[in-house]
């Protein structure tokens, strides 16, 4: 995985729906983080994690990655022999029946590792590509959690031509992104409108596989109540996508709402925020909230009455929408918001297209407050009810040991490159595997 499980964030959590699922179906689950902090990260007692040695820069820009065959910047950012052999140890040392990747960056060592694979590509890298080409964005931006951290590095990214070297990566990705899905013994995504998309380019079949969306609290409903004005928005702006969104807020959705005379309505954001993105997301309209443990952002939330997820695009399966619905609060989004939901508007959720839309979708929540509050509390009613349907920790269980049981009757013959999956030598420096885990 490209994270510790303690990660918060979309990817976060479809990372701890996989291995709650494995665990919640019996099976003995090792997580391998690639990098990371210093410190093995504690999930709990049943999961092992192990912290593989990090990519350092030089072998980025080295020719391991060619010689493997990989051409796309994102696995390039995650491979190295050093961690292929790490892999290896574990696979030996634990006695891995199964491997799943977690996207694209890591699928090199589940091919390697001699043992029956699975990919979650979490969304389609290369339509993302597609979509940022024409946004106004560098590549220091681009690479998130993965941005160099000298100064020198970071204004060196800036100044690269992202349009043409997202063109490329697309390109190189949508290619790798269908090899994967004939080749690995199984392959997913989180929006059902992607594998789907997936499926017809590949000529495969390929899952969609959501994250588990639980909670321990749910908002309170009452009738006559004062109309909460204050729209929710979790989301690390360290993320474009998120970005975009608030930005999109302060320039022409809150306009629009004192043109159409909807005074006072505020936008709440729970995430970090980078000092060299702050400038650009202040406004009077928009207050920072800062960043969350996920059990103390549920808490905050319910406090809500409306999440709002203001995405212009179709990007994977937006978690936002999903957890304001767990969480018992009405879920306002765009059509791409919504993308793959099977959600119509006006019955799970609110939908709007421009500042416009937006502008009618809040004046009917204040008719329906001036009107007692009934008819918003059912609309959250339903989109709870339609959320546990979908997303609820059972249902993934199941499906994930429906992965499993595939995988250990995969065939021979798709395992890998012939000769992998042996344990490296011995004497290797960075070995961080010794033993089995303990458990």
């Amino acid at each position: 995985m490209t994270r510790p499980l303690a990660g918060a964030g979309g990817r976060g959590l479809v990372l701890r729906t996989i291995v709650d699922s494995l665990a919640g179906a019996g099976h003995d689950v090792v997580c391998a983080v690639v990098g990371g902090p210093d410190d093995v990260v504690p999930v709990d007692r049943s999961v092992a994690t192990h912290r593989l040695p990090d990519v350092r820069w030089w072998e980025v820009a080295g020719p391991a990655a060619a010689r493997r065959g990989l051409r796309s910047f994102n696995e390039r950012l995650y491979y190295s022999p050093r961690v292929q052999r790490a892999v290896q140890r574990i696979v030996a040392a634990e006695r891995i029946d199964a491997v799943v990747a977690d996207g694209v960056r890591l699928a090199p060592y589940a091919e390697d590792s001699g043992r029956p694979w699975f990919v979650d590509l979490d969304d389609l890298l290369s339509d993302r590509y597609d979509l940022w080409r024409s946004r106004s964005m560098d590549l220091h931006q681009l690479l998130g959690h993965r941005r160099p951290a000298s100064p020198v590095a970071s204004a060196l990214l800036r100044r690269v031509p992202v349009g043409r070297v997202l063109a490329r990566e697309a390109a190189r990705l949508r290619a790798r992104e269908d090899e994967l899905a004939r080749t690995a013994h199984g392959t997913s995504l989180v929006s059902p409108t992607e594998a789907a998309r997936l499926a017809e380019r590949a000529g495969v079949d390929v899952q969609a596989l959501p994250m588990a969306v639980t909670a321990q609290v749910q908002r309170q409903w009452a009738g006559g109540a004062a109309l909460d004005r204050r729209l929710a928005f979790p989301g690390s702006l360290t993320a474009f996508a998120n970005e975009e969104a608030v930005r999109w807020w302060i320039e022409e959705l809150e306009p629009a709402l004192r043109a159409n005379g909807l005074d006072g309505w505020q936008l709440h954001v729970f995430g970090e925020v980078p000092e060299s993105v702050r400038p650009r997301v202040t406004a009077p309209s928009v207050v920072l909230r800062g960043a969350f443990d996920r059990e103390r952002l549920h808490t905050e939330l319910v406090q809500h009455s409306f999440l709002l997820a203001p995405q212009r695009e179709a990007l994977g399966l937006t978690v936002k929408v999903v957890e304001a619905a767990v969480l018992g609060l009405v879920p306002i989004t765009t059509p791409q918001g919504a993308s793959g939901m099977g959600v119509s508007h006006g019955d799970q959720v609110l939908l709007f297209r421009d500042g416009e839309g937006l502008a009618r979708a809040l004046a009917t929540l204040e008719r329906w407050a001036a009107e007692g509050g009934a008819q918003t509390a059912q609309l959250a009613g339903r989109a709870h009810t339609w959320a546990r349907r979908g997303f609820a920790a059972e249902v993934l269980t199941r499906r994930w040991a429906a992965v499993v049981e595939q995988l250990v009757g995969a065939p021979p013959d798709r395992r890998g490159p012939s000769g992998a999956g042996g344990p490296a030598g011995p004497g290797d420096p960075d070995d961080v595997v010794n033993e089995g885990s303990r458990r």
